[in-house]
C-alpha cells in the first residue's frame, strides 16, 4: 500500500538552475563527399554561447535556452516548477568548395510541451522512479515523481560541391526546357491569343490554289521540253 501523491505543493520544485550549462557535442558526416565535421573548435576553451560574440561555443545556459524557447516569463516560471520539453535543432549548411572549418552549425530552440495557459490535462514534464532497500529484514520502496526539463536534439544539414558533369547535365536540361517552351508558346499564340491571325501572317506564307496549279503546269511543260530535246540529241547521234 502506498499513500496517494500530493500534487498540491506550490513550491518551486526546480530551483537555482538558470545558470547551469549544457554542453552539446555533435558530429556530422556527408558520405557522398567523404567529409566529417564537429561543432567544436580545435582549441576549445571555457566559454558560454553568445549569438553575437561567441557563436562557436557549444555550451549553453539554461536561462538562454528557456528564453529562446518561450517568450512568456510566466510560462518560463511554470516550466521551472512543473518541467517542460525543449527541442534543440542543429542545422548545418555547408559549402564544400570552401574549407570545412568554415562550416558552422545554427542552433534554434523550440518548446514541444503544451503551454500551461491551455489548461492541458497533463502539465509540464515529469517521470517516476523507484528506490528499493531493505532494513531489519523488511523491504521498502519509495516512488518518486520528478519534474525537470527534457532536451530533445535533432540534427539536419545539407552540403554541396561543384561538379562539372552535374553542371553539363543541368545546362542540357535547360536547353531542352527552352525548346519545349518555344513550342508551347507557339501553340498558345496560334490558338489562344486574340491576335492569332496577325501572328500567323508573319509566320506563314499564303499561296493561292491557282498559283500552285499554274506553277505545276509550268513545271510539266518544262519537263516535256527537256524530254524532247533529249530525244533529238539521241536521234542526231544515231544518224552519225
Amino acid at each position: 500500500w502506498c499513500p496517494p501523491e500530493d500534487a498540491d505543493s506550490s513550491a518551486m520544485l526546480v530551483q537555482g538552475i538558470l545558470n547551469f550549462t549544457v554542453f552539446i557535442k555533435t558530429f556530422i558526416e556527408f558520405p557522398l563527399f567523404g567529409v566529417k565535421n564537429k561543432n567544436m573548435v580545435d582549441n576549445l576553451k571555457p566559454c558560454v554561447f553568445d549569438p553575437i560574440h561567441n557563436k562557436d561555443c557549444p555550451i549553453f545556459t539554461i536561462d538562454y535556452m528557456l528564453n529562446q524557447a518561450e517568450n512568456d516569463s510566466t510560462e518560463r516560471d511554470l516550466m521551472l516548477r512543473y518541467g517542460g520539453v525543449i527541442n534543440i535543432k542543429i542545422h548545418w549548411n555547408c559549402d564544400l568548395d570552401r574549407s570545412i572549418k568554415l562550416c558552422k552549425p545554427e542552433y534554434t530552440f523550440t518548446r514541444l510541451d503544451v503551454p500551461f495557459r491551455e489548461k492541458s490535462f497533463s502539465l509540464g514534464y515529469n517521470f517516476r522512479y523507484t528506490s528499493n532497500w531493505k532494513q531489519n529484514e523488511e523491504h521498502f520502496r519509495t516512488l518518486t515523481k520528478a519534474y525537470g526539463l527534457r532536451f530533445i536534439i535533432t540534427i539536419s544539414g545539407n552540403a554541396g560541391k561543384f561538379n562539372f558533369i552535374t553542371l553539363t547535365l543541368n545546362i542540357g536540361s535547360l536547353i531542352g526546357i527552352f525548346g519545349i517552351a518555344t513550342f508551347v508558346s507557339d501553340i498558345i499564340v496560334f490558338h489562344a491569343s486574340k491576335r492569332a491571325g496577325v501572328y500567323r501572317n508573319y509566320v506563314f506564307e499564303k499561296v493561292q490554289l491557282k498559283t500552285l496549279l499554274d506553277g505545276a503546269k509550268d513545271q510539266s511543260k518544262l519537263h516535256v521540253e527537256k524530254n524532247e530535246n533529249q530525244l533529238l540529241n539521241d536521234a542526231s547521234n544515231t544518224d552519225i
